[in-house]
């Protein structure tokens, strides 16, 4: 028992001096008080602040530098050309990885609903669908057609031919006058009126001709097509999603013949002057599609592979009905590998040519190939 309670004796002597001294190995940690720790955060802060403050502030300056130096180059198209180049690299892009195999996705048909009325440039109030007709310039031959005239003007020719007809009417109404008239009458009045009534008439045509030349868009011959015309094309049904630049979509059953088929059925000319061969050697053809409202107000280009792409369409149905005015009675353009604003209504000329058309919206800053 007294083993047991006995307290533990410190070595002496020679146990001493071999003992191995017992080391506290617990860390040591540095205490510091709540109020210097609170001074260390705040320190700190104060430190982050002044770094971020003078970040924040040279980014900005070197932002309105950069903005003021933009501003101040000169504008292509409505934009600055750096911002143009942008859109230039992105065409050239998206032109290198397009193709005619790369289509739109299709949609059953249940699905379709009536877009949005979103535009009404080119749609002007006064337009008569009864008169319309469809200007074609560009066309490699475009004698050998019977719509073929040489001055695509066709509402001025309309006016003639009512003239016509007045002159016609007035003159039947003359000869009816002439055979009441006293028959003392003698023939060199007879003649002396007929002689003037000629005069004037010439005279007539001559201002009218007149009146003509002085307008830009006279005199240019080309083809005068009808919707029958377009109608007698195969006719192509598709169920698409109209993407508007604005971020809004919406799927759209559409009818119509494929531009393809009548850019083969009236064929543009070719670059080099030779025959045009759209299914063998489309490269040939001149580069663009241009295309405008009946009064000039909308226009846009197009290139001419996305033109040739097998679901580019000359539409003049809309979810199984005829178009309306609103959107785009009586013949629209309806691309689905490209934004709405492409989607031209109401087609009223369409021109071959190897200079880059105008188009409406890429002269107000937006891209002008747009596609998506």
């Amino acid at each position: 028992m007294s083993e047991i309670n006995e307290p533990e004796r410190e070595p002496s002597g020679p146990e001493k001096e071999n003992a191995v001294p017992i080391v506290d190995e617990t860390p040591q940690v540095e205490t510091r008080s709540v109020d210097e720790t609170d001074r260390a955060v705040l320190e700190e802060i104060r430190h982050r602040s002044r770094r971020s403050f003078l970040i924040g502030g040279v980014a900005t300056l070197v932002a309105v530098a950069g903005w003021r130096w933009l501003k101040t180059r000169p504008e292509i198209d409505g934009l600055p050309y750096p911002l143009r180049l942008s859109h230039e690299f992105n065409e050239q892009l998206s032109s290198a990885l397009f193709s005619e195999g790369r289509l739109a996705p299709t949609f059953p048909a249940a699905l379709a609903e009536t877009p949005r009325v979103n535009g009404g440039e080119g749609l002007s109030d006064d337009f008569d669908p009864a008169l319309w007709r469809l200007q074609v310039v560009g066309v490699a031959d475009p004698t050998k057609y019977p719509q073929y005239h040489q001055s695509i003007d066709y509402l001025s020719e309309a006016d003639n031919d009512d003239d016509a007809g007045q002159a016609t009417d007035q003159q039947e109404s003359d000869d009816d006058d002439d055979e009441t008239d006293d028959e003392g009458d003698t023939a060199d009045v007879k003649d002396s009126k007929d002689s003037q009534d000629v005069k004037d008439s010439k005279q007539s045509q001559d201002a009218q001709a007149a009146a003509r030349d002085t307008g830009e868009e006279d005199n240019i011959p080309g083809l005068l097509l009808t919707l029958d015309d377009i109608k007698r094309l195969p006719r192509v049904e598709m169920t698409t999603q109209l993407k508007c630049i604005e971020g809004w979509s919406v799927i759209v059953r559409w009818a119509g013949a494929r531009l393809r088929d009548f850019i083969e059925a009236y064929q543009p000319a070719t670059r080099h002057g030779g025959a045009p061969d759209v299914r063998n050697r489309p490269g040939e053809l001149v580069r663009y599609v241009g295309m405008e409202t009946p009064d000039g107000d909308y226009y846009v280009g197009l290139d001419m592979e996305s033109a040739l792409h097998p679901q580019t369409l000359l539409c003049y149905e809309m979810n199984g009905q005829p178009l309306t005015m609103e959107h785009g009675a009586p013949l629209r353009l309806v691309v689905p590998v490209k934004y709405g604003i492409k989607h031209i209504k109401r087609i009223g000329r369409i021109t071959f040519t190897d200079e880059r058309p105008a188009d409406f919206w890429a002269e107000r800053g937006y891209d002008w190939y747009s596609g998506h």
